[in-house]
Formats: C-alpha cells, structure tokens, sequence
C-alpha cells in the first residue's frame, strides 16, 4: 500500500548499487489510449527516486505509477539531470515530472497533480565550518553555495540575493565538491540525507545542518506539461484521487 512506501526505503539499503545517469523504462501495457504516449521524466535522487540495475524505483516512482496504471494510460519513465528533465516539462506535450517542489515561480508553468511526500531542506556544510552568529539567511550569502541547476532551491536563493552559487547537476556532486572545500553549504532534505550517502558509499558524518530553509520546505509533487491534452489530465487526476483513497482505506 502506499502508505508503506516510505517505510520501503530503509529496506532498500541492503541492496545498493551504484546509479546511472539516464536510463528509461520501457512501456507500460496499458492500452486503452494507444494514441496517447505519456512521457514521465524524473532524476535520480535517492531515496526518492532513484536507478537500480537500470529500473526507477524509489516511493514517488511506486506512487506515479500506480496512479498511471489506473489511469490505464501507457507511459515510459526517463532518468535526467534535473535540469533537463525540468526543461521537457515546461516545453513538451503528454508529459509528466516528479518529484517537483511546488513554488509560487511554478504554479502557472505546470498542471498540478498531487503530492508525493514532504521536504525539509536544511543547508548544510562541514562541522568544522565557522558561522557568526547569529546565523540568517542574509549572512550566508557570503559563503559558496552549491545548488542543482534549475532546481527549487537555486530560484529561491537567486530570488532572496544570493549570487555565490556554484550550479551542478546532481546531488553527489554537491557533496564531492563539499568535501574537497569548493563550496561551503549546499541545500539538502536532511531527513534522507544520510540514506543519501549510504547509496552512494560516501562517509557523510561530518556534514551537519547550519541553516533551516523554511520557505522551501514543502511537499514534492508530480505534475503535467500545460500543453498536455485535457482527457489525459483528467483521467490521471481522479486516478490520483482513488488510489488515494484505497491507500487510506
């Protein structure tokens, strides 16, 4: 059941290998819209969403597709850097990404689906790394900062001032450029943040958390392309909705 999804992931650990950077999934088998081929685009963040012997798995992976095998709509899944998959998003039809943190910058560029778990973003560094206090968001914006390129977190930072920002493409190499002391913070949900560095075998025990982004923590969610056709947003909406509801029951 859905609620077990999370639950899930700490089961996973045994079992970790090394990611990719692109992969896709072949078709589903639903067929009762042959001439609708829904391209669902994500990026591989564990434990989120995340490749494994070259399928997507992770909870948001088992949550999109149970809703599209629902919907009874064929879909194929794609493993991109962030900001490609962000970019397929916002110009293509049919498609649909995950897990995108709903911002008041994104409200009006996607159709909104449903959530698919809860964020707390902390920035956070090296325990040996000296803050005066008290430590605000102004003050950081001396320090080096790395963020993944046309992510939540790069908007909102650009947005309050921040100008230091050194942009990559994925969440391991914030944390490699942390380590050799390229940067000195990086955004991250730290309530996965060491499920994170276990996946990719990195020794993460001198990374603390420094600083709560409040105004970024908020709930992931997937959600359509505008130009995607009003039956396909329709038909994966109310099958949101009853799963939903079976995962409640």
């Amino acid at each position: 059941m859905i609620r077990n999804f999370l639950s899930g992931i700490f089961l996973f650990l045994v079992q970790l290998t090394a990611g990719f950077s692109y992969a896709q999934e072949p078709l589903s088998q639903a067929t009762e819209h042959p001439e609708v081929q829904l391209r669902v685009v994500t990026e591989d963040s564990f434990p989120i969403q995340y490749l494994e012997n070259g399928k997507v798995l992770g909870p948001s992976t088992e949550l999109v597709k149970s809703v599209l095998d629902e919907a009874e709509i064929p879909y194929s899944i794609e493993v991109l850097p962030w900001a490609r998959a962000y970019n397929v998003a916002l110009t293509q039809p049919n498609t649909l990404i995950y897990s995108l943190a709903r911002t008041p910058q994104r409200e009006e560029s996607f159709q909104w689906i449903g959530s698919v778990l809860r964020l707390n973003y902390y920035l956070v560094g090296m325990e040996s790394l000296q803050l005066t206090s008290p430590v605000t968001l102004a003050s950081l914006k001396k320090y080096k900062i790395g963020v993944i390129r046309g992510s939540a977190t790069e908007q909102y930072l650009i947005s309050q001032g921040f100008n230091n920002l050194y942009l990559v493409s994925k969440p391991s190499q914030s944390i490699n450029m942390l380590k050799l002391g390229r940067i000195d913070l990086f955004p991250s949900n730290y309530s996965s943040f060491q499920l994170s560095c276990l996946h990719l075998k990195v020794d993460c025990q001198a990374i603390k958390p420094f600083y709560h982004l409040e105004q970024l923590s908020t709930s992931l969610y997937f959600a359509l392309s505008k130009q995607t056709e009003n039956e396909v947003v329709d038909k994966i909406t109310k099958a949101y909705q009853t799963v939903m509801q079976r995962s409640a029951e």
